[in-house]
């Protein structure tokens, strides 16, 4: 395609027997008689009338009239581009113009596609067609065999046309290096980033590079970063659309590359490589192992950073797990950093397990089933910080325990707190008013289960969650000891039983008297093959007038088989029959009630046996480490005494994956989700919960300034006068849980206190760090209105104090903790899992007013 100095005019036709045509005119080599006989073959071949043609030493503008060919009479220099065009012709033809002017910019384009072997539909040469071309050795072997004159001259239209990557392409391949064109790319990423241009390692791995890659002619710098960009976006590309053992492989081998140049250390700056996920998650490991076993909220500043790092990682969708693990890890700093008070009573206790204690447990479940393969260093980190996690979550299990304990002696009932044996009665019966509900009980379900299944059946359209509590779900308790055949019976049959299947079936139906009533087992819901629902169960839902329940046992079977123990997640699909189920009730109009009888706690062979046990979970006899003795009316055990374990780690039969039956929160907490297709069958004064997030705890996704303890850890330096833990009693509500009015202690009589704080010197210096914070007069009321209350107040009612929405007290309080948490101690902050707001009166006055 090299030039000549005589302006030969040089033709090709697309279309139908053109190749006699082509090689008659272009063995004259005068350029009129050219023309001349072009015309005369036009008239000749096709019946083209010289009035429809237009003809110059330039090009040839022409539409036939009886038959569609497309020409073009090309002005270059040789006739190499005819030539070319004859030889590679598709077996088929050129593919068809949409008008009658083939130009020449296309021609060169489709001769370029089909000399790259890109001959479909698409043949567009771009940069990513370019780096996909250089991974095929066979098309880049026939491209190399082309005449040098076509070769380079299609190289250097590619140059002109393509831009960077074509020249550094056509560089490489000139050095026999084509195949390794994109790792090459990966690798050049690193390697001519501007922040690593001074480093002497990387100076003396760009001289190899030239040398070995480019025969000491190299592209620029700003060539070789643009193709380094384009490397990156298709193995990105390839990573998330089904190609990603082969994404995988160009990353390999790009960190193979960076050895061979002695720049090993660059790949662990990489957004892309593998290495890079794994320095950034060994960065992690190594922030987590200095904060713990204590972490403090100043720990995590420098964690979150190097969750950044992780999250920035360009290409880990296949090593999701470990990313997922990374976040649950910090999650799980951000809990222990927060410091937790024991429950105070038992309803204290299940609120803040179903609200945040149980996503500490699924966090938990994560760093068990970590995966360390590539990253041993965060091995250790993950041990230390499940260790850390399960001492707090021990603790609070075994306080939980000890108030169940005193108060089903003393009362074991309630007229707030929802238990297995009022469940039907105070959520199922208020639905049924406004449409007939699909109850759902899923045995064994815990409560970490819960969130993570209730997330996904939120997120699907039709479905809207509604509870009876204006500020997030509420647990039920189960029976003791919290097995199937206590705690399920008394579900279903809406009052304490004990029983089988049978006995489930009657009382359901006499609870439900009045109504038609369906209860479906394991083996009335299948159909045979596959997990479609039975006609007789899609005819029972389908009838407005039939209230139906069913079990489905799938958690409480993978208990027995180990399923969970190597799977820590659940998904609706894992649940055998669930999304058939919601699907028939969408479809329906039925509102679903989603709970369970009991939870479960997990065998991670760290158990102890002191005792044959009539469960795996309680015994008769007296009471060892970790276990305790309950007993009364809710205790359906025979003699209406058990002896059952706190401590998760205890069973009394053969090992198993999990187990159920104790008094952990884990076992003992039932969650309670409620979904309707429509708001309006919403009962009156119930809350709709439009925001998914509103059931997440503060801590699950919150920021460095969100993370204030509540209150300061036990390790942590301690100020006179700061808030002890709430006492504890034998009563199922403390006098914390009582509003505003209640009989209790009045820390401070609203006498303008919030008036000499935000008057303070203190307040006035915080304010000039904090921009966007409330208003002063706003402040003050917030300080009044909670100092009137004893210091604690209802989230909704502390919303209504300031004229935010709830949904937004999180972050708004978020704001005012920067203004009065000094020095990171919790003056004022959230409790109860978020329920309340709690302001320390007592460390208020001696931060901002010197008052002891």
């Amino acid at each position: 395609m090299s030039g000549s100095d005589d302006p030969a005019v040089e033709i090709a036709l697309i279309g139908v027997d053109t190749h006699a045509i082509l090689q008659q005119v272009l063995h004259v080599d005068d350029d009129a008689a050219k023309r001349r006989l072009l015309k005369s073959l036009l008239w000749e071949e096709f019946g083209v009338p010289e009035t429809n043609q237009f003809v110059t030493s330039r090009s040839v503008i022409w539409k036939g009239t009886e038959r569609t060919v497309e020409l073009v009479f090309a002005n270059v220099r040789d006739p190499e581009v005819a030539e070319a065009l004859l030889d590679a012709q598709p077996a088929g033809g050129w593919r068809r113009l949409g008008g009658p002017v083939l130009q020449l910019e296309t021609a060169l384009g489709r001769l370029a596609a089909v000399r790259l072997g890109m001959d479909g539909e698409d043949d567009r040469v771009d940069a990513a067609a370019l780096l996909e071309w250089s991974r095929d050795a066979l098309r880049v072997t026939r491209f190399a065999a082309l005449r040098e004159e076509e070769r380079t001259g299609l190289a250097g239209w590619l140059e002109d046309t393509v831009g960077p990557v074509a020249r550094v392409v056509f560089r490489l391949l000139g050095q026999d290096q084509a195949a390794d064109a994109v790792p090459f790319g990966l690798a050049a990423a690193e390697l001519y980033a501007p922040e690593v241009s001074r480093r002497q390692v990387v100076v003396q791995a760009r001289v190899r590079v030239e040398e070995r890659f480019f025969g000491g002619r190299p592209p620029s710098d700003a060539d070789l970063r643009t193709f380094a960009e384009a490397a990156g976006s298709l193995t990105l590309r390839w990573s998330d659309n089904g190609r990603a053992e082969e994404a995988q492989e160009l990353c390999e081998r790009a960190e193979h590359i960076l050895g061979l140049l002695r720049a090993d250390d660059l790949a662990g700056m990489s957004r892309v490589l593998d290495a890079g996920l794994d320095a950034r998650l060994a960065r992690l490991g190594t922030e987590l192992s200095s904060a713990l076993p204590l972490p403090r909220p100043n720990d995590l500043p420098a964690i979150h950073a190097a969750l950044d790092g992780v999250l920035e990682h360009r290409r880990s969708g296949d090593r999701a797990d470990e990313v997922e693990t990374a976040k649950a890890a910090v999650r799980l700093v951000r809990w222990l950093a927060r410091g937790e008070s024991p429950p105070a009573t038992v309803a204290d206790g299940a609120f803040r397990y179903l609200r945040s204690w149980s996503w500490v447990d699924r966090a938990i479940a994560l760093i068990w089933n970590a995966d360390t393969a590539r990253v041993p260093s965060a091995r250790a980190a993950y041990a230390a910080l499940y260790d850390a996690a399960r001492e707090q979550r021990a603790t609070l299990d075994r306080a939980f325990a000890e108030r169940l304990a005193a108060w089903s002696e003393v009362s074991g009932t309630t007229d707030e707190l929802l238990l297995a044996e009022n469940l039907l009665a105070r959520i199922a019966r208020p639905i049924a008013e406004r449409a007939v509900p699909l109850i759902i009980v899923l045995d064994g379900m815990s409560a970490a289960n819960a969130s993570e299944l209730g997330g996904q059946i939120a997120a699907q359209r039709g479905w809207t969650e509604v509870g009876r509590a204006p500020d997030g779900r509420e647990p039920a308790l189960a029976t003791v000891p919290s097995t199937t055949r206590y705690s399920r019976t008394s579900l279903l049959c809406g009052a304490l039983r004990s029983g089988g299947q049978s006995d489930e079936r009657a009382g359901f139906t006499a609870f439900w008297r009045g109504r038609r009533t369906a209860l479906f087992h394991k083996a009335g819901l299948g159909t045979g093959a596959g997990a479609r629902l039975s006609d007789e169960v899609t005819a029972a839902i389908l009838d407005p007038g039939t209230v139906v329940a069913v079990v489905l046992n799938t958690i409480d079977d993978a208990l027995c088989d180990g399923r969970e123990g190597s799977a820590p997640n659940w998904r609706l699909e894992h649940v055998a029959y669930l999304p058939e189920l919601l699907k028939a009730a969408a479809s329906a109009g039925r509102p679903v009630i989603l709970t369970s009888d009991h939870g479960h706690v997990l065998d991670r062979g760290e158990d102890l046996h002191p005792a044959t046990g009539d469960s795996a979970r309680h015994r008769t006899g007296a009471p060892g480490d970790g276990e305790l003795t309950i007993r009364g009316p809710r205790v359906l055990a025979p003699g209406g005494e058990v002896v059952v374990p706190w401590d998760e780690r205890i069973r009394y039969q053969p090992r198993k994956a999990g187990y159920h039956g104790g008094a952990s929160l884990a076992e003992m907490v039932i969650p309670v989700l409620v979904f309707v297709p429509s708001p309006a069958q919403c009962p009156k004064d119930w809350a709709v919960y439009d925001n998914p997030s509103l059931h997440e705890p503060a801590w699950w996704n919150a920021t460095v300034d969100e993370t204030a303890p509540t209150p300061a850890p036990a390790a942590g330096p301690k100020k006179k006068g700061a808030a002890r833990p709430p006492a504890q009693d034998t009563a199922l509500f403390g006098p914390d849980d009582l509003g505003p009015g209640a009989d209790g202690p009045v820390m401070e009589s609203g006498d303008g206190l919030g008036g000499r704080i935000v008057g303070s010197a203190v307040f006035a210096g915080r304010r000039n760090f904090v921009r966007k914070a409330p208003g002063d007069a706003e402040i003050a009321a917030l300080i009044d209105g909670l100092a009137a209350a004893g210091g604690k107040l209802p989230v909704p009612a502390v919303a209504k104090l300031v004229g935010q929405p709830p949904f937004r007290m999180a972050g708004y309080l978020a704001q005012v903790g920067r203004l009065l948490n000094v020095d990171a101690y919790a003056v004022i902050g959230e409790a109860d899992s978020g329920r309340t707001v709690e302001l320390n009166m007592q460390l208020l006055k001696e931060q901002f007013l010197g008052a002891g």
